[in-house]
C-alpha cells in the first residue's frame, strides 16, 4: 500500500490517503500518535479494541479493513477511503440543511449508532467533522468516521479526561457531561451527541459555544436551547429530540439510538404528506351542486379499484399458467409486467430522490445567497455611515469596501452555482421523466393484453371454483370502476 497524500490531520494522528497495488484502490490510511505505542499492556487493549470497530458492517459506517503497527511501532487503521464532504464542510458552505435533509441524513446515523450499540461498540466523539456524505447509486448516503476510535485512544492514553496537552479529549461542543466529569461512559453519550449535531445541522451552529471552559461548563449546567428558537419551521418533534437528547442526566434521554430513527421517519413521513397535499392541483366544481370533496375521494377510489383489478388479473394469469389452461402468451405477458414494474418502482424513487435534491439546492442556494446580501448592505451602509466620515481611517475603509467586492464575487458564485447544479438535475430530472413515461405506456400495453388473454381462457376453467370467484371478483370491480364518474 502506498502512501499518495495526507488528507487529515487531527487528535487522533494523520490520515493518508492509500493506494492499494494489487487491489488497485484507494483506502484511508489513519497513522495514529505516537503515545500509544509504549505499553504493552496497551498494544493489547488496542487490538481488542481494534478488533471490536473493525466487526462493524453497517452501510453508515467506514469499515476498517486492517490496523497493525508500523516499524516504529506506532499504530495505523486502513480504513474504507470515502469520496465527499463532511458534514462540517457542508454547513461551511451551504449553511444550515433543510428539515427533510436532516432527518434522511441524521435517520441513517442514528441506525447506525443502533447496530454499533448492539455490537457494544461507542464512537464517543461523534460529531460533523466524523460525518460524510457521498452518493453510492443516485442518493445520498451518510457515512460515520472514526467509530470506536475515540476510546481506542482514550484508553490507551489511560486518561479520563485530560491529555497531556492540558485539553479535553474529544470535542466540547459534543460531550456529554458525564463526559466532561468522568462519570460512567455509555451509550448515552452518543445519543447527547445526536442532540447536539439535530440542532447544529438544523441552525448551522452547536448550540453551545466560544470558550473551550464556557462551552464545557454550558453542557453541565446549562438548558440546551430549542431549534425553533433559532429558525422558523423546525417541526416541535425535533425540538422536543433535542431537549431529550441533551438531558444532563443519562437517565433523561432516549435509551435507544433506534427512538431516534422513529422520530426522524416520522417528520420524514409527516412531510412528504404536507408536500403531497401543496401539490395537488385545487379542485374546482364541475357543475352546480357537484361536491369537490365527493369528486376528489371518487378519483382516489377509481385508483384503488383499479389497483384491486390489476392484482385480480395477474392472480388468475398465475393460476392459468400454473395450471397450463388459456394461452402460452400468458406467461410471457406475467414476466414482462412483473419485470416492467420493478423497473418502474426503481424509475420513480429515482424520480423522488432528484426532486429533493433540486428542492434542496433550491432552497440552501437562496438561504446562502439572502445571507450573503445582508451581509453586503450592512458593510455598504456602514461605509456610507461612519466610515466616510472626515477622520475616518482610510485603511478601514478600504479593507471594507474589499469585503464588500469579496462578498459580492461569492454571491455571484452561489447564483451561478446553484444555476448550474439546478439545470444538471432538471435536465436528468427531465430524461428520467421520459423513460418513466414510456415504461408506463409499455405496462398499460402489457396490462390491456394480459386482460384480453385472462378473458379469452374463462371458457376453459372448467369447475374450478376459485378460478370462477376470482373471474367474478373482476366483473364485480369493473362495475364499480364503470360507475365512478370520470
Amino acid at each position: 500500500m502506498t502512501l499518495i497524500q495526507e488528507i487529515g490531520r487531527g487528535g487522533m494522528g494523520t490520515v493518508y490517503r492509500a493506494r492499494h497495488e494489487i487491489l488497485e484502490r484507494d483506502f484511508a490510511v489513519k497513522i495514529l500518535r505516537s503515545d500509544m505505542r509504549r505499553d504493552p499492556v496497551v498494544v493489547e487493549r488496542f487490538k481488542r479494541e481494534a478488533r471490536a470497530a473493525s466487526r462493524l458492517e453497517h452501510p453508515n459506517v467506514v469499515f476498517i479493513s486492517d490496523f497493525d503497527q508500523l516499524p516504529d511501532r506506532r499504530f495505523y487503521i486502513v480504513m474504507e477511503f470515502i469520496s465527499g464532504k463532511s458534514l462540517r464542510e457542508i454547513l461551511n458552505t451551504e449553511g444550515p440543511m433543510n428539515v427533510t435533509r436532516v432527518c434522511s441524513v441524521l435517520s441513517q446515523i442514528a441506525d447506525a449508532l443502533d447496530y454499533a450499540h448492539e455490537q457494544g461498540v461507542i464512537h464517543r466523539d461523534l460529531k460533523s467533522e466524523n460525518i460524510v456524505l457521498t452518493q453510492s447509486r443516485g442518493r445520498e448516503v451518510a457515512k460515520i468516521l472514526d467509530f470506536g476510535l475515540a476510546k481506542l485512544v482514550s484508553d490507551a492514553l489511560d486518561m479520563q479526561s485530560i491529555t497531556n496537552q492540558g485539553q479535553i479529549f474529544g470535542t466540547p461542543e459534543t460531550m456529554a457531561p458525564e463526559q466532561i466529569t468522568g462519570g460512567v461512559i455509555d451509550q448515552r453519550v452518543d445519543i447527547y451527541a445526536m442532540g447536539v449535531l439535530t440542532y447544529e445541522l438544523l441552525v448551522g451552529k452547536p448550540p453551545f459555544s466560544g470558550h473551550m471552559l464556557q462551552v464545557l461548563m454550558a453542557h453541565k449546567k446549562q438548558a440546551p436551547p430549542k431549534p425553533s428558537a433559532e429558525r422558523k419551521g423546525v417541526p416541535p418533534e425535533l425540538d422536543e429530540l433535542v431537549l431529550k437528547c441533551m438531558a444532563k442526566e443519562p437517565s433523561g434521554r432516549y435509551a435507544k439510538a433506534s427512538e431516534l430513527v422513529a422520530v426522524y421517519q416520522a417528520v420524514l413521513h409527516q412531510a412528504a404528506v404536507t408536500a403531497n397535499k401543496k401539490t395537488q392541483p385545487p379542485s374546482v366544481p364541475q357543475r352546480q351542486g357537484a361536491s369537490s370533496v365527493r369528486m376528489d375521494l371518487a378519483t382516489d377510489e377509481r385508483g384503488v379499484l383499479e389497483l384491486k383489478l390489476h392484482q385480480s388479473v395477474l392472480e388468475i394469469a398465475e393460476h392459468l399458467r400454473d395450471r397450463n389452461l388459456g394461452s402460452a402468451r400468458i406467461t410471457q405477458e406475467l414476466a414482462s409486467i412483473l419485470e416492467q414494474e420493478e423497473k418502474l418502482v426503481d424509475l420513480r424513487n429515482r424520480k423522488h430522490l432528484l426532486q429533493t435534491q433540486l428542492d434542496s439546492i433550491e432552497v440552501s442556494g437562496r438561504e446562502r445567497a439572502a445571507r450573503l446580501r445582508h451581509a453586503i448592505i450592512s458593510l455598504t451602509l456602514e461605509t456610507k455611515g461612519n466610515l466616510e466620515q472626515d477622520g475616518a481611517p482610510k485603511k478601514l475603509a478600504e479593507d471594507v469596501r474589499f469585503q464588500i467586492v469579496e462578498l459580492e464575487r461569492r454571491l455571484s458564485e452561489v447564483i451561478s452555482d446553484q444555476e448550474r447544479s439546478e439545470k444538471e438535475l432538471e435536465k436528468q430530472l427531465a430524461s428520467l421523466v421520459q423513460e418513466l413515461q414510456t415504461v408506463e405506456h409499455e405496462i398499460k400495453k402489457n396490462r390491456d393484453a394480459l386482460f384480453e388473454l385472462v378473458q379469452a381462457a374463462r371458457a376453459s376453467i372448467g369447475n374450478s371454483s376459485t378460478l370462477r370467484n376470482a373471474y367474478g371478483q373482476i366483473d364485480e370491480l369493473r362495475q364499480k370502476i364503470a360507475r365512478i364518474p370520470t
